[in-house]
């Protein structure tokens, strides 16, 4: 098992797209620099043709026969050496080709370059020479199709047995079985199909014969079978073995399949049945799945078919039904099932008593999969001694595999020998992951495009497929899903894991410690798990030179040390290089010596500049430049990268990077250009955006002022496109001209699936007719900022807007009525000529509105649920309107409601019943909702006000947690407090005049839910409450209270027997606590700004346990 299975196909399709390269053909056939090359060109072609013709024959017979094996890991590794030389040759007559164009002319010979002819010359017939030697020895083999073989399938039970073993699935086994009795499918034609999908040993097999077996399911089909389909998807077979299942006897064998049919369209019509297809792989509708549904299609209406797969493509291709994803068992289950082997004789309390945690350990590094608790449990049963339980621990898959057969990696190997040969090797290669490791799907396809795994003629399709293949190795179970903080990632299943190591044994590795690892020749990919890093390279350097990836997972720091030089001078066939989280501050200029490198990582360091010979890496696809503090600016020959696909960077970068290198639109192949800033000069044009097709997500075009041939970015042709973001500078405007804008604006027309547009600081009095027109039919958000001579915002037809910002319009007037149908965010700010909005926003749903001076009225808003009002002298009408036979008020939803400095607002909305409630500095709102409509107010603020009658009208309720009281100026006690049963949170700040807390009726002791009392900046109160504070109290904050001497009564604190943390900063008057002292229940006591009073606390609680554990001074 651990030997690595050679998988040549996909390598050798790579090798021949290298020599049909036009670099390679052009070179070969044209210039007399490469004469006498196309010959050994030639015939390492016809090597590799030789081999592509018996190698499918091949790769079938290793996984029988070792020679075989052996056989293609020569192969695999001359190919592979022949790929790294005709990849690099392809690489210079690329560099070589391109120095003649810019030089014009070509330069006379040289010793040189006859040299370096000669060298090429030699190196690739060194590689033929050595692939046709391995290519002959096919001769000594028997390289036939073996067709019957092929076929081979597994008995099918006749009778099912009882599942014995039956644990955790109890929900799956319910909600399947209420699908096969429900009669929902009759909806749906005569059969509905359930998939059950899952990984292999993942126990799919054995739920659906618990529910087979089930005696509702047996009750509700009169007719039941079973028919183990294979890898090998014989109709035939299928049908004769459903008519044995139900008979339970054999069909003569000497049948044909005419026979075989014929039987079967008379044994199936009329009858209602229930079908299980154990293993099914086959994802041929056409051939498979249509001709067998035509004659499942034959059996009574309410027929059910459950299919259990490893292939999740299976269920979208054949199923009725949505697939049930079987995941992995809870680990408290896989421990039953464990213990559940050791039932017998007195075996069961050894293992509770004595081998329990070590049991545990075990069952938990089965991570959830039955067949390998299973195959650990039988492994230990009748053993009970502790050693050979923590051998087992201990050992990796790979020795339990050898010492036991376990047979868990081969029952997953399945799933792997039926991966089509270019999914093979993209699997292959995660095993360079370190188990456990959560990576996302975009960094893996970039892996395997580095690796040339991902071949397409047009490379904005490469992308593409990655994500293809990544998506079927999903669906076959490979992968696992992860929600790591919202983000989407992936990682294998640790017995997934250790089937990578298994297959790519002989070319891949991991590093965990480099005194004891053993590094060859044959590694071409490698992952550091070792802190001592440069020592590892050293070695890595001496050893495994033909290296192709070298990770470094994790977000430790690396040292490289001196290595890094030697690294890039001899890993010359590295395609991939990982430097990130490192201590390099610079990158040798020798790094363009990895003239083959695709994939460069150098993020999380410290690094200032790049160096300009990094730009002779003519083959790099992705750079990665991510957490980087310092970089700032990017190598003035960045063009040259004409193969560059990601350029990443921070937003930080963008933001300091004050102009990007010339020449950027030679980099036609980029993806992802965050931003882009115009420039005069040649090379610093918006015309470099013309050719950067596959641009895509955000781009940020600014100082647009010099966009004179804007047509020239072509926007349109950029479908890819998410965001755009259009910025002139923001300067001195009385020299702008204004028809300049809009022919600059107009010309700059986007794609129309551009989702998100924002315009700043444009000074255009009209928007474009393409906005006005409305062509952005797939427009979800826009943005509008500091557009200061536009007069009226006419926005067309925007089906899907939903989110719409405008700021700083000083000129805008009028907004005419308009359709918005799917606008939910609204925000308008300093717009202060703006009188009118449209009528109504029928599906407005939050909605902010600042600093709009001329408006009086608001829309009609019956959706509302947030609303923001803040400095709108004229607003002076809700609007409160009944837009619909329904009577849908304009306000009945609204839920939040902010209103600041709104000095015309008289009252609150009608039927308004609030979840939170803010009002500031709007004298002539004198009431607040009624108990009636306060039944669901969560948290009230009120703020700035010149007395206290705003207060009289807070409500009695009880879904009151948060009341917060400021600014409120002649305020000298409070009236008594509502019966606020549920209040948790009270905030008093700056009442300059306030002298007492609560009058004798309805104290403030009554809150008898409070925990949380803060009292900050009220300088004339000079005591607490004598009746004293509510005893649920957890938290006290007084702040700035200058006037307060003391805490009076001499009980107050003691009584507070839920307080933990008392805060008392800024109260220059308090010298002492009570004196029957601070409550128990006390854990944080902070004292600032106090001179007198921590004087004495320090004196008299010097040594004490407050103190030591709880003081703070």
């Amino acid at each position: 098992m651990g030997d690595g299975n050679p998988n040549l196909s996909g390598i050798i399709r790579i090798v021949s797209s290298i020599l049909l390269d036009p670099s390679i053909s052009l070179i070969k056939d044209k210039y007399h620099l490469f004469k006498g090359v196309k010959e050994q060109v030639e015939k390492l072609s016809s090597n590799l043709s030789a081999i592509e013709a018996v190698l499918q024959i091949a790769e079938q017979k290793q996984l029988e026969e070792s020679h075989y094996r052996d056989w293609l890991r020569k192969l695999q590794g001359a190919v592979w050496d022949a790929e790294d030389v005709l990849d690099t040759f392809r690489t210079d007559a690329f560099l070589w080709k391109r120095k003649q164009e810019v030089l014009c002319f070509h330069p006379p010979f040289s010793l040189s370059k006859t040299s370096y002819k000669y060298d090429a010359a030699l190196r690739i017939k060194e590689v033929s020479s050595k692939l046709g030697r391995i290519a002959d020895e096919r001769k000594n083999f028997s390289l036939e199709f073996n067709v019957d073989g092929g076929n081979a399938r597994k008995d099918t039970p006749i009778c099912l047995s009882l599942e014995t073993e039956f644990f955790g699935r109890a929900d799956d086994k319910e909600r399947i079985v209420n699908l096969l009795i429900s009669d929902e499918s009759k909806k749906q034609g005569k059969v509905s199909l359930i998939p059950i999908v899952g990984m292999g040993g993942i126990g799919k097999t054995t739920l659906a014969r618990v529910v087979y077996n089930d005696s509702r399911v047996e009750k509700h089909f009169e007719f039941r079978m079973w028919v183990y389909v294979s890898p090998h998807f014989n109709l035939t077979q299928i049908l004769r073995e459903m008519m044995e299942s139900y008979s339970k006897t054999s069909l003569p064998s000497n049948l044909s399949s005419s026979l075989v049919e014929s039987q079967f369209r008379a044994f199936l019509p009329g009858k209602r049945f229930f079908l299980v297809l154990d293993d099914v792989w086959s994802v041929d509708y056409n051939k498979d799945w249509e001709p067998l549904l035509q004659f499942l299609e034959m059996g009574e209406k309410g027929s059910k078919v459950l299919v259990t797969t490893r292939n999740e493509k299976v269920a979208e291709i054949a199923c009725t039904k949505s697939p049930h994803i079987l995941e992995c068992l809870p680990e408290y289950e896989c421990w039953s099932l464990f213990n559940n082997g050791f039932r017998s004789g007195n075996m069961s309390s050894l293992v509770q008593e004595q081998l329990e945690d070590v049991g545990k350990k075990i069952v938990r590094r089965c991570g959830g999969l039955p067949l390998a608790v299973k195959a650990m449990r039988n492994l230990l049963r009748g053993n009970v001694e502790k050693s050979k339980w923590q051998k087992v621990m201990n050992s990796s898959t790979r020795e339990l595999e050898d010492s036991y057969s376990l047979n868990i990696l081969p029952t997953l190997k399945l799933s792997y020998n039926h991966l089509p040969s270019h999914l093979k090797q993209c699997f292959a290669i995660c095993s360079i992951f370190p188990k456990a490791y959560a990576f996302y799907k975009e960094e893996l396809v970039k892996l395997w495009m580095a690796q040339g795994f991902v071949q397409s003629s047009r490379l904005d399709r490469a992308e593409k497929i990655g994500i293809e293949y990544f998506d079927e190795l999903l669906a076959r179970s490979f992968f696992q899903v992860l929600n790591i903080d919202g983000k989407v990632q992936y990682r294998m299943h640790d017995f997934v894991h250790d089937l990578a190591q298994s297959v790519s044994s002989t070319y891949c590795c991991q590093v965990k410690d480099f005194r004891s690892s053993s590094f060859s020749e044959e590694h071409r990919h490698m992952s550091l798990l070792c802190q001592d890093v440069e020592q590892s390279l050293l070695k890595i350097v001496d050893s495994s030179s033909k290296l192709r990836t070298l990770l470094l997972p994790g977000d430790y720091v690396k040292d490289f040390g001196q290595a890094l030089g030697k690294v890039f001078h001899s890993l010359k066939y590295i395609r991939m290089l990982d430097l990130s989280s490192s201590l390099i501050l610079e990158l040798p200029s020798s790094i363009e010596e990895m003239k083959l490198l695709r994939y460069l990582d150098i993020s999380k360091t410290e690094i200032k500049v790049l160096p300009d010979s990094i730009c002779n890496l003519s083959n790099i696809q992705t750079l990665k430049l991510l957490g980087c503090p310092r970089l700032f600016a990017l190598p003035k020959d960045l063009r040259k990268l004409v193969n560059l696909h990601y350029l990443e960077l921070d937003e930080i970068f963008w933001f300091h990077c004050k102009a990007l290198p010339p020449g950027m639109g030679k980099l036609t192949n980029l993806h992802n250009l965050a931003a882009f800033q115009v420039g005069c000069k040649t090379g610093y044009g918006i015309e470099e955006l013309k050719d950067m097709a596959y641009l895509r997500g955000t781009l940020h075009i600014s100082m647009l002022e010099n966009a004179v041939n804007a047509k020239e970015a072509k926007l349109s042709e950029k479908e890819s496109l998410q965001k755009l973001i259009f910025e002139w500078s923001n300067g001195d405007f009385s020299s702008y001209d204004e028809a300049a804008e809009e022919r600059i604006l107009e010309d700059l027309l986007p794609h129309s699936n551009i989702k998100e547009l924002q315009l700043w600081n444009y000074k255009g009095t009209r928007f474009p007719t393409w906005m006005r027109d409305g062509l952005l039919q797939n427009l979800v958000t826009a943005a509008l900022k500091h557009c200061t001579k536009s007069i009226t915002l006419t926005l067309g037809q925007l089906p899907l807007l939903e989110a719409l910002n405008v700021k700083g319009l000083q000129e805008l007037e009028a907004w005419p009525n308009m359709q918005y149908p799917s606008l939910r965010r609204l925000k308008i700010c300093d717009c202060p000529k703006l009188r009118k909005l449209p009528d109504i926003f029928d599906k407005l749903e939050i909605l902010t509105i600042k600093k709009c001076n001329a408006l009086k009225v608001l829309p009609v808003t019956p959706s509302l649920e947030s609303l923001v009002l803040v400095d709108n002298p004229s607003l002076e009408d809700w609007n409160e309107v009944t837009v619909s036979e329904g009577e849908r008020f304009s306000l009945s939803k609204l839920a939040e409601l902010k209103i600041v400095n709104c000095p015309k607002l008289k009252g609150l909305p009608q039927n308004f019943s609030p979840q939170k409630l803010e009002i500031s500095n709007c004298e002539l709102l004198t009431t607040l909702p009624s108990t009636e409509h306060a039944q669901h107010l969560q948290c009230l603020a009120l703020d700035s006000y010149s007395d206290g009658t705003l207060l009289r009208a807070v409500p009695n309720t009880s879904s009151l947690y948060s009341l917060i009281i400021s600014n409120i100026e002649n305020l000298v006690s409070f009236p008594k407090w509502p019966h606020l049963p549920e209040l948790k949170a009270l905030y008093i700040h700056s009442c300059k005049e306030l002298m007492s807390l609560s009058q004798d009726e309805r104290p403030l002791r009554s809150l008898s839910s409070l925990k949380l009392l803060s009292i900050k900046e009220c300088p004339k109160l000079v005591k607490l409450p004598a009746e004293g504070l509510p005893s649920s109290l957890e938290c006290l904050s007084i702040n700035s209270c200058a006037g307060l001497k003391s805490l009076v009564p001499k009980d107050i604190l003691k009584s507070l027997t839920s307080l933990k943390d008392l805060y008392i900063q800024d109260c220059p008057l308090i010298d002492s606590f009570p004196e029957d002292g601070l409550p128990e229940s006390l854990q944080h006591l902070h004292i600032k700004d106090c001179p007198l009073l921590t004087k004495r606390c320090q004196g008299e609680w010097s040594g004490s346990r407050m103190a030591k554990d709880h003081a703070h001074f």
